[in-house]
């Protein structure tokens, strides 16, 4: 461990601890000639070169930005004393997700991360190792593998705050996977469970004890999640109408996707309990009632999964599971406060805005 800070340190020891933490992710090796690019200058430039391969096709590359705030979407005081590179890989983890989902959601494959790094000058530096860490382990999963880690900027402040630009590419022949495009009589559907970010939210602000394994499985889908990087593709492929990246609650995500293509949605209450179910620990070991699962997994947000429809008599791909469907626009009913959306349980929240606290 290096209990030396970053402002003791100075900006060329951070560099190359970030350097020797991220290996081969930010060089020139990182990824083949036939990939769907090649980094072809190591960070150290002022700008990083990316080569795209000539394939026949116009290069499409798709664009997004996300930022990560400390006492917004993370505590320092979520980990103990001595855990920098525990707390730093989980922010790490977190701060590519949110961004890399989002190019999941268009159906993109991600080739580079930009990464813009804003520090207190008494971070250590081995959160600074610990945060470069995560950012490795969360591209190196079979559908982050061509993807590398191709600069950015250090800089100081009263508090952490990371923003990242990720770059991804479609293939040749394959349609963006948009907002739009659902049609009446559409399933809606979700990859993975939802409100397990929401659950492990409220354990970790109530300093909840998480070394159960059902604790820890949730406490992780909050401070340190891992994304299905590959459901975007495979939803293309299964003949997917629109789709969207599911981080701010599913009624408030499942408004945005219904207004893009005129429709409303019917969520089926027992389908969204099945997904509540699973989050029985965390209220149970925090002494909330049962309906607290129900509201997590409607309006909870940061699950990281993706919300799409597929025709009626479409078999839906691994990992999506039915939670509705898509009605007619003027179909009457409504969850309390989401037009879009019917939902026969009442929720008192919509789900996360960036900009209310």
């Amino acid at each position: 461990m290096n209990a030396q800070t970053v402002g003791q340190a100075g900006e060329e020891a951070v560099l190359e601890v970030i350097l020797e933490e991220l290996g081969d992710t930010a060089g020139s090796e990182h990824g083949s000639r036939d990939a769907l690019s090649v980094l072809t200058l190591p960070p150290g430039d002022d700008a990083a070169i990316l080569e795209l391969p000539a394939d026949g096709e116009p290069a499409r590359i798709v664009l997004t930005t996300d930022t990560l705030s400390q006492d917004q979407d993370f505590r320092q005081s979520w980990w103990g004393p001595g855990a920098d590179v525990a707390a730093g890989t989980a922010v790490g983890l977190k701060a590519a997700a949110q961004n890399l989902s989002d190019l999941n959601a268009m159906a993109a494959t991600p080739i580079s991360l930009l990464v813009s790094l804003t520090l207190p000058p008494e971070t250590s530096l081995d959160w600074v190792r610990g945060f470069y860490r995560g950012m490795a382990q969360a591209i190196s999963g079979e559908a982050t593998q061509q993807c590398s880690i191709a600069g950015g900027d250090l800089g100081s402040g009263p508090s952490i705050s990371v923003s990242i630009t990720a770059i991804g590419r479609l293939a040749a022949g394959r349609a963006p996977l948009r907002r739009s495009g659902t049609q009446a009589g559409d399933q809606l559907a979700v990859s993975g469970d939802l409100g397990r970010a929401a659950a492990g939210l409220a354990l970790m602000e109530a300093g909840q004890d998480c070394t159960s394994a059902e604790l820890a499985a949730l406490r992780d889908a909050q401070i340190a999640p891992r994304p299905r990087l590959a459901s975007g593709i495979q939803a293309i492929d299964a003949g997917a109408t629109a789709g969207m990246d599911l981080s701010d609650g599913l009624l408030r995500d499942a408004a945005r996707l219904a207004r893009a293509s005129g429709v409303r949605f019917s969520i089926a209450d027992e389908l969204l309990r099945e997904h509540a179910r699973g989050l029985l620990p965390a209220a149970r070991a925090l002494g909330l009632p049962e309906s607290d699962t129900l509201r997590w997994a409607a309006a909870g947000g940061e699950d990281y999964a993706l919300l799409a429809t597929f025709p009626a008599n479409a078999t839906l791909p691994a990992g999506f599971r039915r939670i509705g469907a898509a009605l007619q626009a003027d179909t009457p009913g409504d969850a309390d406060g989401a037009p879009e959306v019917i939902l026969e349980s009442a929720i008192d929240k919509l789900g996360w805005d960036s900009l209310q606290t």
